[in-house]
C-alpha cells in the first residue's frame, strides 16, 4: 500500500493501520498501543520544551518537535483504527458538539 498523496484524514488512518499489520506492531492489545501513544506523548512534551524555551540539562537529548507530532499521530491513529474509531468521523462529531458549547 502506498502512502497518500492528498490530505485525507481517513485514507491516512488506513495507511497507518496497514502498515502497522506489515510492520508487526501492537494490533490486538489496546492498552499496548495505549503505552505507546503515552510515550510518544512524552517524547513531544519534550521537544516542545525546546521551542517554550524552558532550559534543559546538558546531557538532555533533543528531539525535532515535528517527528514528535508526527509519532503521536501514527500511534493514535493505530490506536483508533484498533479500536473501530473513524478519526475523521470522531473529530467531526466531537467538533459539531463543541461548537454547541459556550466557551469562557
Amino acid at each position: 500500500m502506498d502512502m497518500p498523496t492528498d490530505d485525507s484524514l481517513q485514507k491516512l488512518q488506513e495507511y497507518i493501520w496497514e502498515m502497522n499489520k506489515q510492520r508487526g506492531f501492537y494490533t490486538t492489545d489496546p492498552s499496548k498501543k495505549l503505552v505507546m501513544l503515552l510515550e510518544e506523548a512524552g517524547e513531544l512534551a519534550k521537544a516542545t520544551r525546546k521551542v517554550a524555551g524552558l532550559k534543559f540539562a546538558d546531557n538532555t537529548q533533543q528531539t525535532n518537535v515535528r517527528e514528535e507530532l508526527a509519532d503521536v499521530q501514527i500511534v493514535l491513529l493505530g490506536l483508533a483504527s484498533m479500536l473501530g474509531v473513524n478519526m475523521f468521523e470522531a473529530v467531526k462529531e466531537k467538533e459539531e458538539k463543541n461548537r454547541q458549547r459556550e466557551w469562557k
